[in-house]
């Protein structure tokens, strides 16, 4: 069951471009760019990259190519449908505590913490019938984190100043070949979970996810907030900027073999956040780069689960009939 109590999905939305230029440039783009690609009207076509494009190529190529380039659906898992109430309600929940947060924080200022919380959980919706899947524990979760912040900043400087954020940039990728080098336009887009101030002028970005947590996830964290960052600077969303700090919250990363629920704050000034940028620009040239030389082979990666059993991520793919992975003998001789 899905239950969306906001008035549009990100879906209704649209692109949301917040310049003429970035909305035409979007208009030009497409996952399936190929070189030389232009529009009905002989326009060139540019690129269109978004972090979980970007983060999908990485995953597997030739998922990637199944998914952005052929246009093939994967089959929604509970997993998806979690995650999906969650966001949704994470959304409805910033958008709808503007309204009760000074009456919260003048009860917790005269010392009424229980009317304090129970206020702002009231902004929670529930669903028209009993989730399935275990989205209640999750937004708990995450509830309380906010509930504990709330109370350590008294409430200021506590709430998102942006809430699912839209967000473009147009750039050009430099992509080295091996006779040539050769200037790509790139159309880069995505929806930013939500912003906060950090209280010095600055502002922090927050992603939000519903799987498991590992420390060994901080490094992919980190390049996905350094995605978000870059098309924030790119597209001159100055109302955001400067980005100083970037953070992830896991409220259900016990799961599936992770350590525990966690959430994690960086600054993004440190030595240990400092590789992001340029580890992201090299992954969009090999993006870039694939889609020039058609280049999209399948990447199997394996590992031990919880219980020592041998997983792949081909388990978790929708396209193992057609991926060349996967192809046996029989197939082989039958398609000569």
């Amino acid at each position: 069951m899905k239950f969306n109590p906001n008035e549009e999905t990100l879906m209704d939305r649209g692109p949301e471009a917040h310049t003429p230029e970035l909305l035409e440039s979007y208009h030009s783009s497409t996952y399936a760019w190929q070189p030389g690609m232009t529009d009905d009207d002989g326009n060139p076509m540019k690129l269109r990259i978004s972090k979980s494009s970007l983060s999908g190529f990485g995953w597997c190529p030739y998922q990637y190519k199944a998914n952005y380039i052929y246009n093939l659906s994967q089959e929604e898992t509970e997993d998806m449908v979690r995650g999906t109430n969650v966001h949704a309600i994470v959304e409805h929940f910033w958008d709808a505590v503007k309204d009760v947060k000074d009456e919260a924080i003048e009860l917790l200022e005269a010392g009424k913490e229980r009317q304090s919380r129970r206020l702002l959980k009231s902004v929670i919706p529930k669903p028209p019938m009993p989730y399935l899947l275990g989205e209640d524990e999750v937004i708990d979760t995450w509830f309380e984190w906010q509930w504990n912040r709330f109370k350590v900043t008294q409430g200021y400087n506590w709430a998102a100043v942006g809430n699912e954020v839209s967000a473009h940039a147009s750039i050009d990728v430099d992509v080295d070949l091996e006779l040539e080098h050769m200037i790509v336009p790139v159309h880069l887009r995505g929806f930013i979970d939500t912003i906060f101030p950090d209280g010095d002028g600055g502002f922090v970005l927050m992603e939000l996810k519903t799987g498991k947590w590992t420390p060994k996830k901080a490094k992919s964290m980190r390049e996905e907030m350094q995605f978000y960052r870059l098309m924030l600077e790119e597209g001159n969303y100055m109302k955001y900027l400067p980005v100083t700090h970037w953070a992830w919250e896991f409220p259900r990363g016990w799961a599936n073999g992770g350590t525990k629920a966690e959430w994690e704050l960086e600054d993004t000034s440190t030595r240990k956040t400092s590789y992001a940028p340029r580890t992201v620009m090299n992954n969009i040239k090999k993006l870039v780069k694939a889609h020039i030389t058609d280049s999209f082979e399948p990447a199997p990666k394996t590992w031990r689960g919880p219980d020592g059993e041998t997983l792949t991520s081909c388990q978790m793919c929708s396209f193992m009939e057609i991926c060349p992975a996967w192809a046996t003998d029989e197939h082989e001789e039958e398609e000569v």
